[in-house]
């Protein structure tokens, strides 16, 4: 399973901490609530208004007196009789609030209107935002036992007058607002530290330089401009490693074709032969170590290749100079993103080292979970585990089956494992049933477009 990254680790532990005090906000708030008992659940402005018009029912004239003295304040205006609330009948009609007075009053016929209003037609098409509410002023008319009515203006906090949400609702909304504003920040600034590990991830496959540009804090500009520097020199040092290579390559070829060709003047016999092979085992190895140094300066081309078609060509080749292999592909074809020479070298390889240390080859490919696999068996002797990531290393041979006498260089598992990591695969080796060694190379397929 794949692993979260540092920038999404650390956005998700703020975020958790953030969730976590919210939660536990809430649930402190709801408790307090509850503790207040049920008159704690009821809506502000219509429990006001019903309390407000029993009292005044069950008072004489000065006592109403002192009632609406006590009432009125900031935020309410409450008179009895008179000119009804300016912009009655205007606005938007709020059914809701004015079934939950007559609910408090216990009287469900009461006349009771409630409307919210800013001024003529403001609320006509209904409120559709809690800002619309918080603009607004809220007027009632309620008729009292005597026939008089009971005018009531609300304004300011008409999200907790009308709703009974509490302003620590809003609070935590800007908390989120917050939070994820700081999220952003944090992936931001640590966006450049992803962007360097897929850089170094990439220079390890590629070995070709990826520079980036030195962004972020101090520290992490200093730490990309040191990585970057570091891919220069290396890829510099393969380089030059390279041209001595090749070089020293070219001279030898020349000096080998003169060998060979002062060879040939020899009498036939046991020594001329064994000369001869001499010098071809020479030319072999020049020949794999050169191609191991271009490999590591030369990036592998990626376009759609049909595995299917690459392995059952290299497999043809060896059948044709009776060589035991078989093959097993599926019916249709396989792709990935690659070099279908670099893919012949990997089957090729493989294919002839079973062939020379297992006595046959038994190949097949096929597509698994978005993968495509070819398998190499054979039936020799089979490798310890303990020996099995040592033998990519180069020029390094199992002394009981892999010697200079059986024609091994000790480069081709290497060359092999360059070009499988080049093209963001895997090889494995694990033992074959009933004897022998399986090779596995895994490649990333790409669905058939056509």
């Amino acid at each position: 399973m794949k692993r979260v990254g540092l920038v999404w680790r650390l956005a998700l532990i703020l975020l958790g901490v953030f969730i976590a005090f919210q939660l536990f906000s809430a649930i402190v708030y709801m408790t307090d609530r509850a503790r207040t008992g049920a008159a704690a659940m009821r809506l502000p402005l219509p429990d006001q208004i019903a309390s407000m018009a029993l009292l005044i029912d069950a008072a004489d004239a000065p006592s109403r007196d002192l009632i609406l003295s006590a009432v009125n304040g900031a935020g309410v205006t409450v008179w009895i009789g008179g000119e009804p609330p300016e912009g009655m009948g205007t606005g938007f009609n709020l059914l809701t609030i004015e079934t939950a007075v007559r609910s408090y009053l216990g009287d469900p016929e009461r006349h009771v209107e409630v409307w919210l209003t800013d001024g003529p037609g403001v609320f006509q098409r209904g409120v559709r935002y809690l800002r619309d509410v918080a603009g607004g002023r809220v007027i009632t008319v309620v008729e009292l036992a005597d026939g008089q009515t009971l005018n009531v203006e609300a304004t300011g906090e008409l999200t907790v007058r009308l709703l009974g949400l509490p302003l620590g609702f809003f609070a935590a909304m800007l908390g989120f607002i917050v939070a994820t504003l700081a999220v952003f920040l944090v992936i931001r600034e640590t966006l450049p530290l992803a962007r360097l590990a897929w850089s170094v991830e990439r220079f390890g496959s590629e070995l070709a330089p990826v520079p980036l540009p030195e962004k972020g804090a101090p520290e992490v500009r200093s730490l990309i401009g040191a990585v970057n520097r570091m891919q220069a020199r290396i890829a510099d040092l393969l380089r030059n490693r390279t041209i001595v290579m090749g070089a020293i390559s070219h001279d030898l070829r020349t000096y080998l074709t003169r060998f060979r060709l002062r060879i040939e003047l020899f009498p036939d016999g046991d020594l001329k032969e064994a000369a001869v092979r001499d010098v071809e085992d020479m030319q072999a190895i020049v020949e794999e170590a050169l191609a191991f140094a271009r490999l590591t300066t030369e990036s592998v081309e990626k376009r759609m290749v049909d595995v299917v078609t690459v392995v059952a060509d290299e497999v043809e080749v060896r059948a044709n100079f009776d060589k035991p292999v078989t093959m097993d592909v599926p019916a249709g074809p396989a792709h990935v993103l690659g070099s279908a020479t670099a893919i012949a070298r990997i089957a090729g390889n493989l294919i002839d080292n079973a062939v020379a240390y297992g006595s046959s080859a038994d190949v097949s490919v096929r597509e698994d979970g978005g993968q495509v696999e070819i398998a190499v068996a054979d039936r020799g002797p089979g490798i310890p585990v303990a020996e099995r990531q040592r033998i990519l290393e180069p020029f390094y041979r199992l002394d009981t089956s892999r010697n200079r006498e059986s024609g091994g260089t000790g480069l081709g598992l290497t060359i092999v494992a360059q070009l499988v990591e080049a093209m963001n695969g895997r090889l494995g080796t694990e033992d074959r049933p009933g004897g022998g060694t399986v090779f596995r190379v895994r490649l990333p397929g790409v669905a058939d477009t056509d």
